[in-house]
């Protein structure tokens, strides 16, 4: 199956999730961020504002402001690039044209992912080489090059597979976190 049918595919299994089921995903997968060792080290972290879709990230988020870890959060860029914001729950936001929720406030430049000590990335699979499913428009490849830190990707239940197709630019996960625990890519 090629990427775009992987992407249809994920897209029908993550509507039949029912609210209260991504709730209890959200609440785990922070449990198991904020559990780890880089996590208590860490004074940056990049994350992202998940989408009604994704894996909840707001217990995530608002569990590392409370240990008072920077977080950064993306904003699209004209040109499929990402700038970063520090985050802050109580900014305005607006709704991007790709339908993401990004709040506003100064912008740290594109190059701020690479003084994170950790990066969460949104995806829709995980294989267990790394290779990460995205939403196809590139944005976090592109980003992610100028990564230094591990990179975790958060997914829902049974979004590990044993393999993806990928090409040579798509950045490999060190590191997936879903509800019922934490995968480290060999």
């Amino acid at each position: 199956m090629g990427k775009q049918e992987l992407r249809l595919e994920a897209a029908v299994r993550r509507r039949a999730i029912s609210a209260d089921d991504r709730q209890q995903a959200a609440v785990a997968i922070a449990a198991h961020i904020l559990a780890q060792p880089i996590v208590a080290r860490a004074s940056r972290i990049a994350a992202y504002v998940s989408m009604t879709s994704e894996p909840g990230t707001a217990p995530t988020i608002s569990g590392l402001l409370d240990r008072g870890i920077e977080v950064i959060v993306p904003i699209s860029l004209e040109g499929g690039e990402l700038d970063w914001v520090d985050y802050s729950p109580d900014a305005p936001r607006h709704t991007t044209a790709l339908g993401m929720a990004e709040p506003e406030g100064e912008r740290l430049g594109p190059t701020a992912l690479a003084a994170a000590d950790f990066v969460l990335v949104p995806a829709l699979a995980v294989d267990v080489d790394g290779n990460r499913l995205g939403r196809g428009a590139g944005y976090y490849d592109r980003a992610l090059a100028t990564a230094k830190a591990p990179l975790c990707a958060l997914l829902f239940a049974g979004e590990i597979t044993d393999a993806l197709p990928h090409e040579v630019h798509d950045v490999p996960m060190n590191m997936v976190v879903t509800p019922t625990g934490v995968f480290r890519v060999p």
